[in-house]
């Protein structure tokens, strides 16, 4: 008889959950997975901030769930939002339809928690969904664009003014993209960046508390350095349209408060009648189990399960990483009560650390006990570690067009190697011939000066000669490539060289021509400049608005 697992909810827990269960019984027709989540996509929720301050769009952190599946024929995939569990009949029940279980399994992942703060759900904006992103960068854009054409000076500086409340991941990450984005959306409304004030408000008396103190002060450094302002020890009382109240503080005028300050479990989990903890997350043993269903192979992990290990104190934290520990556990034990060896694992914490980005270029990792990564290279294993999960679930093709949406396609090049690889640099792929071309010229130069034997451009003069040279390191080096490329075209075209290398070096200078010192090259930073201050000399600076009415 046909053993039937539900898992209720698609995110990193029970995607990831399904793919064990269904290597498990891939061999097996004895049992089967159906796993239910009201979208018919994974969201990769840890990226969401990245959308909402438009580094990348909404598709690119979603990955269709067929696709995820297209080779798990035992894992059968529903759309559909469950709204109650009855347990006596062992039935999920849905808005379109109901689903038998044998062993069941709860992620539907947590929801904001504003603690009952007056007017956050009326006036603030959450990041804890697709839907909170795309809404929040609409009101971003509306908001900084109306700022920057406001003529009332206390009006534009509350509409160029963001606040972000609380500095956990989320708060800590999207703060890291603002700084990025705020560039961005200086540059298309024609204001200074400074204008645009972005302001992290914590309740405790200091900064994003998951990082040990010697790193928290690196990332308080680093925020400070690029202009956030730091409010700790400030309680928000109320969030009204314009203005957010703090405890024994002044209230700051904004039209933008960001909430991030904390999660609970699923209100829909709430509704399921099992024994609830701290943050509304589900009472589990040592097994996963549910609270007085754990004879029924019912079991919760993710955000919605209030986990610990054997003699902790406190649950674990509601993040991915914890919840692709759970999957594993679950995963195994749900195994041990269908094949019915009750071989069950109890929990452990798998927790290896962890990694803060703050925008494209840096971030801070702890890993294990006594490492640490901060900068550019910890920027590098957040990528890294995002890529694993989806190595987990054996899924290549999300892995490359994860690589293609941070590397090569974001907005405004804002990925860790910068113009170096974003997609308007198709520079990138010559590298590596500007390279080996750059340095033929240069020693085929230093050769004909010291005449020594040259293999490139026989006979010619110590000026040509110099011209080689100078050209080769122009090119090797990246500096104003299109230029030496042409000159060394016309070089080629007046020196003695052999057929059919002529062609060969004048289409490879030719190809060069594209500009491609942008990818690894001094032109990266040099083009940019010159023609910002030639544009400044020529043009000026352009503004949101004007006042050139003639002076009395």
């Amino acid at each position: 008889m046909t053993k039937h697992i539900v898992i209720v909810g698609a995110g990193f827990t029970g995607v990831l959950a399904a793919k064990l269960l269904s290597k498990h019984y891939k061999n097996n027709s004895n049992a089967d997975i159906t796993l239910i989540d009201r979208h018919s996509y994974f969201t990769y929720l840890t990226r969401i901030h990245e959308v909402a301050t438009d580094r990348v769009p909404a598709e690119s952190v979603q990955y269709d769930l067929h696709q995820l599946f297209n080779k798990n024929p035992n894992v059968h995939l529903v759309t559909d939002f469950v709204n109650k569990i009855d347990t006596d009949n062992k039935k999920v029940i849905g808005e379109h339809g109901q689903y038998d279980y044998d062993s069941i399994l709860i992620s539907l992942g947590g929801e904001p928690n504003d603690f009952g703060t007056p007017g956050v759900k009326e006036n603030g904006f959450t990041l804890w969904s697709l839907e909170d992103a795309l809404k929040l960068k609409t009101h971003i854009e509306d908001t900084i664009a109306a700022g920057a054409i406001e003529r009332d000076p206390e009006i534009r500086k509350r509409e160029l003014t963001l606040v972000i409340c609380g500095s956990g991941f989320t708060g800590a990450e999207t703060i890291g993209e603002l700084i990025d984005y705020r560039k961005t959306l200086a540059r298309e409304n024609k204001i200074d960046p400074s204008e645009i004030r972005i302001m992290l408000v914590e309740a405790a008396p200091t900064i994003i508390n998951m990082l040990s103190r010697p790193n928290a002060k690196k990332a308080e450094d680093f925020l400070t350095k690029n202009g956030i302002e730091i409010k700790t020890g400030a309680m928000i009382t109320k969030v009204d349209e314009h203005q957010v109240e703090i405890k024994d503080s002044d209230p700051i005028s904004t039209d933008t408060l960001v909430w991030t300050a904390g999660v609970k479990a699923s209100s829909i989990a709430d509704s399921f009648g099992i024994d609830a903890g701290r943050g509304g997350r589900l009472i589990v043993n040592k097994y996963l189990q549910a609270k007085g269903y754990e004879d029924q192979s019912f079991y919760i992990a993710g955000d919605d399960a209030n986990v610990t290990q054997e003699g902790a104190q406190r649950a674990v934290p509601q993040t991915a990483q914890e919840g692709e520990s759970e999957a594993k556990f679950v995963s195994h034990n749900i195994e041990a009560d269908i094949d019915g060896n009750k071989n069950y694992k109890e929990f452990k914490d798998e927790n290896k650390g962890f990694v803060v980005s703050f925008g494209s270029h840096y971030g801070i990792a702890q890993i294990l006990k006594n490492t640490s990564l901060h900068g550019w290279i910890a920027t590098i294993a957040k990528h890294g570690s995002n890529m694993v999960y989806f190595w987990n679930i054996k899924s290549g093709r999300s892995i490359w067009r994860y690589i293609l949406d941070e590397f090569f396609r974001p907005n405004d090049k804002r990925t860790v190697f910068g113009d170096n690889t974003a997609k308007n640099s198709a520079a990138l792929w010559s590298v590596l011939f500007r390279f080996l071309l750059g340095a033929a010229f240069f020693f085929d130069g230093m050769a004909n000066m010291h005449g020594s034997g040259s293999t490139l451009i026989t006979g010619v003069g110590g000026f040509a000669a110099a011209c080689e040279l100078s050209l080769g390191c122009f090119m090797f080096f990246g500096l104003f490539t299109s230029i030496a490329s042409f000159l060394m075209i016309i070089l080629l075209l007046f020196c003695p060289i052999t057929w059919p290398m002529t062609w060969i070096l004048i289409g490879g200078s030719l190809a060069l021509m594209n500009g491609a010192g942008r990818s690894f090259g001094l032109d990266h930073w040099v083009i940019p400049a010159v023609f910002r201050s030639w544009g400044k000399s020529r043009y000026g600076t352009p503004k949101s608005l004007y006042n050139d009415k003639p002076k009395d």
